[in-house]
């Protein structure tokens, strides 16, 4: 039953980072762009065709209504083309302003819903059949990829409540229930579908662009590729030995929570500023990368009082950079102390106490490693 509700979870609540979320966006808004031209230019076209078929009957009711009806879905694409491509010409605009970005989204399809319920009322009543409601729903489902809960509801909400109006607001019901509600199973299944497979393909692509990316700052020789790995440390082990040292092992405060939030693209900001501030305040040949976000530093001759203090000046220096659209304050946690290794093991066993110490103070201030 547990995994049977994390399944459900996974498909209504999937984990995105926040590139992917802002590249659905874009996107979106890319699809809106386009569509909302091509509709609006076909249903402007047809409208002056009609009139000009109709020319003699236009104040009459049904067609006068007619051409409300196709002149408003002409206003609402138009509309939504121009919003749609001045948001296009403002590359930033899905981090500045991600929640308008959202509404104008979420209401251009609203609305485009609740027109199409609109039209679909009037072709009812003269016995036409929901092919507009029916077609909309369909560009939902094809062109726009929002968030499965967003998209659960307006579907199943929208066939709900037109059944609902024609069935009691008109007499002589031909609706076949239970297709009607099949379609709307098979609309909401497929926006999901749909979403969740565009989330998995943006993931894999980004995940190429980093590895490339990642590749292109070794060859630039960035800060992070500049630090001794644990390659190194195994070769300069000897060095320690027999020598007063002090240990330092250290990362960033909720480096995870950076990663899932912002993405790994601003993680691997944050890597590159903590690398920095690390190299301005000790030489390089004091510092190793220890993996992931985790890093090491080992200071021959020094005393652990001037190494906490360069350590609270790595700390302060770090918590007052600001990077990329990360709000929040970054941190650092160490676990220090000072050593003597009388051979390699003792001296891995040292680097395994600073790892422990590490661990209680990141308890003592709740960050999560």
């Amino acid at each position: 039953m547990k995994r049977f509700s994390e399944w459900i979870k996974g498909w209504f609540f999937p984990k995105t980072g926040i590139d992917t979320r802002n590249e659905i966006q874009s996107l979106n808004i890319k699809n809106i762009y386009y569509v909302s031209l091509i509709v609006g230019i076909v249903q402007s076209i047809s409208i002056v065709v009609f009139m000009i078929m109709n020319s003699s009957k236009l104040i009459e009711g049904d067609i006068l209504g007619a051409v409300i009806r196709v002149a408003l879905c002409v206003i609402l694409c138009f509309t939504g083309f121009i919003i749609a491509g001045r948001l296009l010409k403002k590359p930033n605009a899905m981090n500045n302003h991600p929640w308008a970005v959202k509404f104008f989204i979420a209401g251009f399809i609203v609305l485009l819903v609740i027109w199409s319920m609109f039209v679909s009322v009037a072709n009812y009543v003269q016995h036409q059949q929901l092919l507009t409601f029916y077609t909309v729903e369909l560009v939902a489902v094809l062109f726009v990829k929002l968030h499965p809960v967003f998209t659960t509801v307006t579907i199943f909400g929208s066939y709900i409540l037109n059944y609902l109006i024609l069935t009691f607001g008109f007499e002589g019901n031909a609706i076949n229930p239970y297709n009607y509600m099949m379609l709307a199973v098979v609309s909401a299944a497929g926006a999901m579908l749909n979403y969740r497979l565009t989330i998995n393909y943006i993931s894999e692509k980004n995940k190429a662009n980093m590895l490339n990316e990642s590749l292109e700052i070794i060859a630039n020789h960035d800060s992070i590729t500049r630090l001794q790995n644990r390659y190194a440390l195994n070769q300069n082990v000897f060095e320690y030995i027999g020598k007063d040292i002090c240990i330092a092992m250290g990362d960033i405060n909720s480096f995870k929570a950076v990663n899932d939030t912002y993405g790994h693209r601003f993680g691997d900001d944050v890597l590159k500023k903590f690398s920095d501030i690390l190299l301005e305040v000790f030489p390089m040949k004091s510092v190793y990368r220890f993996g992931g976000d985790e890093f090491l530093i080992i200071e021959q001759g020094a005393d652990i009082d001037a190494l906490k203090e360069k350590l609270r000046q790595v700390n302060e220096r770090f918590s007052s950079v600001r990077v990329s659209q990360i709000e929040a304050g970054l941190g650092c946690s160490f676990g220090c102390l000072s050593a003597c290794p009388k051979d390699s093991t003792e001296f891995f066993d040292y680097l395994t106490q600073a790892d422990k110490l590490l661990y209680r103070e990141k308890e003592k201030i709740g960050a999560k490693r």
